[in-house]
């Protein structure tokens, strides 16, 4: 049986199926991005910490709105031509279309690896409140030297081997202690085993041995002796670690772990047995736990678990020898530093005994973020500015300038570079203020609180002079970066800027949390990469659509032409659909 009006309209419509199966599509997608636009209101409405203003950069946004409203005008023309049996035009809008699709995820690639790339640090230590400054800006590169110690090379060289992100945390390791509970071991054997080569040996500290559970319940033998048995000995002293070596000891904890558990849940149930027929089932069930017939009893068991029991350790020590600098990458494969007892703990619980060595995040620095700080002194009934001075970034001990025989700095100016910056963006915002003033408006906590990037320039060019800072922040002719000033397409360019963001190395015990732009860091960019990798993810399945039409779709247009333009109609549809989405993306992403 032939399907009616796939093809023709209905004439009390004007509706073909497929156009109605798209409004219907359509919908549902309404629903979707819908309560994704909801959820990102609800979150920046309640949000408990500074949402970011303006975080993103214009311009890339700004010619993506111009690419996707342009390639709705060419399917449209595409449309047209099909209508109008003109393949050859078709054929060019299509195109054009497709090339446009193509432009808007190139430049979306561009702000995603900008994101990747773009570290965001903050602070902990300093202030009558907790510290919560926030440095931004580009990891540096590192090595390690004969002493085993980091030390920052340049970035040219950093697809050379040895040479890692300045923000690992380096351990010379004595000791590692693998918990057996935890049997997820591999990818963290594997980089330490990557690491220590041929430089190291990593062998077992003390023998591994559990008692075989058939010669335990023939009752031949005490249980010192049973541990001296060729069945007890799973791993021998000075075994090398490996991943099956682990395996093998994970397997005989596990198998000794599940054989104690059915002895105790035995010995429990018989328990429970005696005291019913001793004392009855109802008096059992209300009043048994505070009898201390029960205690006795659990008591007695106690001991008989001891000897029945295999009770097999549930971790095991390596002993490194020599000690092996390890390099190893915070979140990944760290999960907690314990500087002052000198150990580490991986992400599969993995402690690492030795010595913490030095390990600075090393960066430059292209904005400061005091907002947090600010949110909570304010919180606290003090003054935000005072308890900003006196965080550790803007107090920790840097020297400019050329010592004299006494070691001491002569004529140079002592506080560090970002206590100068600081000091500069007080004297913009006190002219920003007299001029929002006239205008019957105040500073923004962004503006008050947040040094971006092209004022950290403009700052640095001046030689950190207040008094031309004010000046020029008055008349308003401050270097600042424009919208279409191409150095900071996708932010900071720390390539065409070399050298000019202020240095920064920021000792592990002053590093509260540290991520790049990506949902780690906060909600803000969890939901900016959810809404604009779904939208993405829409731009390709249209242009997939709609490249079928261009390159496949000629059989189609030779049977009926008719046909090709009504699927070209409904992929039109979706592609509006698709632009209309970031047109409400646009301004609330990019410019609130």
């Amino acid at each position: 049986m032939e399907i009616p009006f796939i093809v023709n309209a209905r004439k009390d419509t004007g509706l073909f199926n497929s156009k109605v199966g798209i409004w219907l599509f359509l919908a549902s997608e309404v629903t979707l991005f819908g309560g994704l636009f909801s959820g990102y209101l609800f979150l920046r409405l309640y949000a408990d910490y500074p949402w970011p203003e303006r975080a993103l950069p214009v311009l890339p946004g700004l010619i993506n709105t111009f690419v996707l409203i342009g390639s709705s005008i060419t399917v449209v023309f595409a449309w047209a031509a099909l209508k109008m049996r003109e393949w050859r035009k078709f054929q060019i809008y299509m195109a054009i279309t497709l090339l446009s699709a193509g432009l808007f995820m190139v430049l979306k690639g561009i702000e995603y690896n900008a994101k990747f790339g773009h570290q965001a640090v903050r602070l902990q230590g300093g202030g009558p409140v907790q510290d919560s400054a926030i440095v931004e800006g580009h990891l540096h590169y590192a090595e390690l030297n004969d002493e085993g110690l980091m030390v920052e090379v340049d970035e040219d060289r950093k697809k050379e081997d040895g040479v890692f992100k300045a923000n690992h945390v380096l351990i010379k390791a004595s000791e590692f202690t693998f918990v057996l509970t935890r049997p997820t071991h591999e990818a963290y054997v594997k980089e330490i085993l990557d690491q220590a080569g041929d430089r190291s040996k990593i062998s077992l500290a003390e023998p591994y041995r559990v008692i075989d559970k058939d010669e335990l319940n023939a009752g031949q033998m005490n249980r010192d002796q049973l541990s001296n048995t060729e069945l007890a000995r799973i791993a021998e002293k000075g075994s090398e670690l490996s991943i099956d070596l682990l395996d093998k000891l994970e397997d005989a904890f596990l198998e000794a772990r599940s054989h104690d558990r059915k002895i105790r849940t035995e010995f429990l149930a018989a328990s429970w047995d005696w005291v019913r027929n001793v004392k009855g089932e109802e008096e059992a069930a209300t009043f048994i736990v505070e009898k201390e017939i029960w205690k006795d009893r659990r008591a007695e068991d106690a001991e008989k678990l001891k000897i029945l029991s295999l009770r097999a350790a549930s971790e095991v020590t390596f002993k490194v020898d020599p000690p092996l600098t390890l390099v190893l990458k915070p979140g990944d494969l760290v999960k907690k530093v314990n500087v002052g007892d000198l150990s580490a703990k991986l992400r599969d619980d993995t402690l690492v005994s030795g010595e913490v060595l030095p390990s600075p995040m090393i960066m430059g620095v292209d904005a400061l973020d005091f907002r947090t700080t600010a949110q909570r002194a304010e919180a606290e009934g003090l003054d935000p500015v005072p308890v900003i001075e006196e965080t550790w970034l803007l107090n920790h001990k840097a020297h400019h300038g050329s010592h004299d025989d006494h070691g001491e700095t002569e004529g140079a100016d002592h506080r560090n570079e970002f206590k100068k910056i600081w000091d500069c963006h007080m004297a913009w915002l006190k002219a920003e203020t007299e001029r929002l003033e006239k205008k019957g408006r105040v500073p923004t906590l962004n503006d008050k609180y947040r040094v971006n990037w092209d004022q950290i320039l403009a700052y640095q060019a001046l030689d950190y002079d207040v008094e031309k800072v004010y000046e020029q922040g008055k008349s308003r002719t401050l270097e600042r970066n424009g919208l279409f000033d191409l150095d900071g397409f996708a932010g900071a360019n720390h390539k065409i800027h070399k050298g000019k963001f202020p240095h920064l190395e920021i000792p592990r015990a002053n590093i509260g949390f540290e991520a790049t732009f990506t949902p780690k860091w906060n909600t803000y960019y969890a939901i900016y990469f959810t809404i604009t990798g779904l939208h993405g993810l829409h731009v390709i399945g249209g242009a997939l659509v709609l490249g079928y039409y261009l390159f496949f779709g000629r059989k189609m247009y030779d049977s009926n032409p008719e046909w090709l333009a009504n699927r070209v109609e409904v992929g039109g549809l979706f592609w509006h659909f698709v632009d209309l989405v970031w047109i409400f993306l646009f301004p609330i992403l990019y410019l609130m």
